[in-house]
């Protein structure tokens, strides 16, 4: 029996598929075309009364029954909404559009693709407010049996406050590291697109002649003139009643540098660099470090926590990385921009690597192949510095280790600039990673580990970009040995998981797009696949038992929880 069917059939009766089984390219693509065909043969929307061509998010892959929120009861009836959410969010399913649109082009069957678009068309047809935003994102979504958005709302469900008229959702937008297959929209659909990318500029952006962006946008503001609002800037930082986080600072610069590019309009793109150009503009003129802010919250939470110590010194706006934003998947977003828009993205490639070397040389310790968290003067701090409670814990000043997107961020900006110290961050980040060494130069790796237990899809991306520049087939065969990691760790039951016993699938995953990436890169030749920077999707809302809470808690469980 063929082993794409043999698969199929094994998760059809409930048993796992062996993972040993998976060993050469075509088995690692037979387990992306199961796990596909289980997406599309149990993920659909079947609930309510309208059956649709939208996937619910993710599903138990004991029972196969579609995961579900459950609000508290308080907040349910201040914010009118049911209390059991069978969640649709598009936001966190990117991924698995680029999985399906991947597939068709490797595979050559329709289907995959069709489906991905069906989805698209039926949220741009119901799924939208009057603006053109998606209810989506990080605090909404959609609810299938209802029919109708859902998520964390703007009341005030303690003393039941109104909101303004114009919050008449009464949810809130927010796109954080998410980055949408936008390329695919545009396909199904133009002008939606292009209104949705606006949308998301209208409703985050607070003013727009000096940038004060929030991570937190609002449906239904009014757009005016847009791309054509009056820019002055000014110095930063800037005392504001928003939060620019580079989370969504990021989403917003990669949806208006795609749409300059798709549209062939000028003007969305300087407003990204402008965007862009904040968080360069914020940074140490000495040590070039910066923040994952350019303004100061107007509470001043974070000053007042460390004043004690560090008088002003301290804020949103001094301390790096504080968030692991900038110089990890904040970098890769930038870099890839740049790659997609050739010489017209220049700008963005030189802030990034800019970034990545002042984070080398102010905030790495060779000697335990850490980083520190530091101020962006350069002063380097530790979980003794946290002396007073409030909103930053011992925890978040604690070194931290490399991961993936580090390594991935300095790979690619070794690929785009040939730049040796961008290599020697890499070599240095990729030991740590159990990766063996890349070697002093940039020629024949002598010394990658063939044997290594890594398995994180990113690091399938960053060897991929390596293996662009390095004529030699380690770095293929280091990201081949990473793939078979995956698969034989994560691939249960047709469905890509944390680990054999875990219950909830979240379809929103990239593996298998790390899978089917590295065999367009065995092809010859190669073939293109859909565009990916590092896109991460969550829901973050209120849930019953356990608070605010984000819905990684639902895939974090376990049989016997």
């Amino acid at each position: 029996m063929p082993l794409a069917r043999h698969l199929a059939v094994l998760t059809l009766l409930g048993l796992p598929a062996a993972a040993s089984a998976i060993e050469p390219s075509a088995d690692r693509i037979a387990a992306v075309r199961t796990f596909a065909d289980n997406v599309l043969g149990l993920g659909r929307d079947t609930y309510g009364p309208r059956h649709t061509p939208l996937f619910v998010d993710g599903l138990n892959v004991d029972t196969h029954e579609p995961v579900a929120w459950l609000l508290p009861a308080e907040h349910a009836e201040v914010w009118n909404m049911p209390r059991r959410w069978v969640l649709c969010n598009l936001a966190s399913q990117q991924q698995l559009f680029r999985v399906l649109d991947g597939l068709t082009t490797l595979t050559g069957e329709p289907r995959y693709r069709e489906a991905a678009v069906e989805a698209i068309r039926y949220g741009f047809a119901h799924l939208r407010y009057t603006d053109g935003l998606l209810f989506w994102g990080g605090h909404a979504a959609w609810e299938l049996v209802t029919d109708r958005p859902v998520g964390e709302s703007n009341k005030d469900w303690s003393v039941n406050k109104p909101i303004p008229a114009h919050w008449d959702t009464g949810l809130v937008h927010e796109l954080k590291c998410h980055f949408p297959y936008y390329e695919l929209m545009w396909q199904v659909d133009a002008q939606t697109t292009r209104r949705l990318i606006e949308g998301i500029w209208a409703s985050h952006v607070q003013r727009w002649d000096i940038l004060d962006m929030n991570r937190h946008g609002l449906y239904g503001v009014d757009r005016g003139p847009l791309w054509d609002h009056i820019y002055t800037g000014g110095p930063v930082p800037f005392v504001s009643k928003s939060l620019s986080f580079l989370h969504t600072g990021s989403d917003l610069v990669w949806a208006a540098g795609l749409l300059s590019q798709l549209d062939d309009d000028p003007r969305p793109l300087t407003w990204a660099k402008r965007l862009a150009g904040r968080y360069a503009e914020v940074r140490d003129p000495n040590t070039r470090l910066g923040a994952d802010n350019y303004n100061i919250f107007h509470s001043h939470r974070i000053r007042r926590q460390f004043e004690a110590q560090f008088g002003d010194r301290f804020t949103e706006a001094s301390i790096t990385s504080l968030y692991g934003t900038r110089y990890g998947p904040g970098a890769v977003c930038f870099l890839k921009l740049a790659e997609r828009l050739g010489p017209a993205g220049d700008s963005f490639k030189t802030w990034a690597v800019e970034d990545l070397a002042a984070y080398a040389k102010h905030a790495y310790d060779p000697q335990d192949g850490r980083f520190w968290v530091t101020l962006i003067d350069g002063t380097r701090l530790s979980s003794d510095d946290c002396r007073e409670p409030g909103y930053i814990s011992p925890g978040n000043l604690a070194k931290r280790a490399p991961g993936p997107f580090n390594f991935w961020a300095y790979a690619l900006a070794y690929k785009l600039t040939g730049d040796a110290g961008m290599w020697e961050m890499a070599r240095q980040i990729g030991l740590g990673l159990d990766l063996g060494d890349l070697g002093e130069r940039p020629s024949a790796p002598p010394g990658l580990n063939l044997e290594t237990a890594a398995a994180d899809a990113h690091l399938i991306f960053a060897l991929l970009d390596l293996h662009a520049v390095i004529p030699d087939p380690a770095c293929l065969a280091l990201a081949r040995r990473i793939a078979d990691n995956l698969v034989a760790r994560q691939f249960h039951k047709g469905f890509f998981l944390p680990g054999a016993n875990h219950l909830f699938a979240k379809f929103d995953d990239a593996t298998p797009l790390a899978l089917l990436y590295l065999e367009a890169a065995l092809r010859d030749p190669p073939v293109a696949l859909p565009p990916y920077c590092g896109g991460h999707s969550f829901f973050h809302c209120d849930y019953e038992g356990q608070g605010r809470t984000y819905d990684g808690f639902i895939y974090g469980q376990t049989r016997g929880e």
